[in-house]
């Protein structure tokens, strides 16, 4: 059958049935016995309990190969089990993967000519495997149609969009491909290392979603980056060198808040009540925030309990086109006044900072962040340990802003840092903040003199050029 019909018929008949097939994966039932109880119940039955194995699971990834002793093994990565499960296997356990051993052989040692059956392979992977490669089908396309890559990005085509086009642009002989052998088997490496990484991205985004109170979605459209080396999530603050035991002592009585501010938490402490009736922040920037506590008479729907509550933005962790790596943007809408994250991380001294600060302003960032203004005694450290807020961007013209706020711990050296939307901000923007405000003490003295200027990529109008 020709490549064309081959593929057209896929896609009609398999298109559907993915569909489908991706609805059934989302659907989560309770397990009616464990391994254990069924074992228990076949052997009452008399049935042989086969139990679960590896013999039982199929090829996701054929990684690479190597000869150990006269036996030539294959690292496998198995379909549905994270990387920390990938085993070194021979051939003869490969069974039912005899095309993908095919097609890893063919990329290894290449033909003269493409194969139909490598072209075919290679895009149907292209157009089912989830989660979908957007960077590699814009090549893809952009190579076959003769297209710059960046006008076809510009276009802001969807994945159907793009498979519609790949259909028919395989209605074509496959000699096309044959003529640009050498670019499309790059393409083809290409996309096996995107398949490697997208599939840690998509470990790491579980594992971040295990323990995160919202949805933090992971996305990779631009390069080969994975997930960064050393950094750990974590959901409250951590020190090794400070206290951080939580024993308010200034309470409210209020049974409502927001209609008696004048006697709430905020007034006893000298400060002006921060929320309007929809939660919002009506304070000016630089004006302290204080919640009620947990030995405060209201419960935990008081307009005065907000940060405490945790973030409600969904967000995705994404990577950048404009060469600053990693960056932070909202997935729906963001109000004026609106709450959106905190800055988490370990809390260190201020001399800590000092010596810290001198190593990372050499590697031309910096993720420390003073708990307050001048003559501050603490600083947030992000760089190894915080949350989706290590991978915000800086901007002169910043949609965030950062607000001092104290809770349960009402020390004034130990406030948290809370990010609030400076103004309504769209589902797909970049959430900013200005770096300027992190580093308000630190007098890093002639090691300053001494480091490049770091130019700012933030490209507003009122940008300063250098970030330091």
């Amino acid at each position: 059958m020709p490549l064309k019909e081959n593929f057209s018929n896929f896609l009609d008949n398999n298109w559907n049935l993915s569909n489908n097939q991706e609805c059934i994966r989302n659907v989560r039932v309770k397990c009616l016995q464990t391994l254990e109880e069924l074992e228990e119940t076949c052997q009452k039955l008399g049935i042989k309990f086969v139990g679960y194995s590896k013999d039982m699971c199929k090829v996701d990834l054929i990684l690479t190969d190597e000869v150990v002793r006269n036996q030539k093994l294959y690292f496998v990565k198995w379909q549905g089990h994270s990387n920390k499960y990938n085993s070194w296997e021979p051939a003869s356990q490969l069974t039912g993967s005899e095309n993908l051993l095919s097609y890893y052989t063919s990329l290894k040692y290449p033909p003269a000519l493409l194969s139909e059956e490598m072209i075919f392979h290679f895009v149907k992977d292209l157009v089912t495997r989830k989660p979908y490669d957007i960077l590699t089908i814009t090549k893809f396309y952009a190579l076959y149609s003769g297209s710059d890559e960046e006008n076809i990005s510009s276009l802001g085509l969807t994945f159907s969009d793009l498979t519609r086009r790949i259909k028919k642009v395989l209605y074509n002989s496959e000699r096309k491909f044959s003529r640009m052998r050498d670019k499309f088997l790059d393409l083809m490496k290409f996309s096996e290392k995107r398949k490697v990484v997208l599939s840690r991205l998509k470990e790491w985004e579980i594992e971040i979603n295990a323990n995160s109170k919202v949805y933090v979605k992971v996305e990779n459209d631009v390069d080969l980056a994975g997930p960064p080396a050393n950094f750990h999530f974590i959901s409250n603050y951590i020190s090794s060198y400070i206290d951080l035991t939580e024993n308010p002592v200034v309470f409210c009585s209020c049974v409502d808040c927001f209609g008696n501010s004048n006697d709430c938490c905020s007034h006893n402490l000298d400060g002006i009540f921060a929320y309007d009736k929809k939660q919002r922040l009506q304070l000016k920037k630089g004006y302290p925030i204080y919640e009620c506590n947990r030995l405060c008479k209201c419960d935990n729907s008081c307009i005065n309990r907000v940060v405490q509550h945790g973030p409600k933005v969904k967000v995705a962790i994404f990577r950048t086109k404009n060469g600053c790596g990693w960056g932070l943007k909202t997935l729906e809408l963001v109000q004026k006044g609106q709450f959106v994250l905190e800055y988490l991380g370990e809390i260190i001294t201020s001399e800590h900072a000092e010596q810290r600060g001198e190593v990372y302003i050499h590697l031309g960032r910096t993720y420390l962040f003073d708990m307050g203004f001048k003559g501050t005694f603490y600083t947030i450290d992000a760089l190894q340990f915080g949350n989706a807020s290590h991978f915000m961007n800086h901007s002169c013209d910043p949609n965030l802003a950062a607000y001092t706020v104290w809770i349960n711990q009402q020390n004034p050296k130990l406030p948290r840092i809370a990010f609030f939307a400076k103004k309504k901000i769209n589902p797909g923007e970049e959430l900013l903040f200005d770096y300027k405000m992190m580093d308000t003490h630190h007098e890093l003295g002639e090691s300053l003199s001494e480091v490049e200027p770091i130019p700012c990529k933030c490209k507003s109008k009122k940008c300063r050029k250098y970030l330091l």
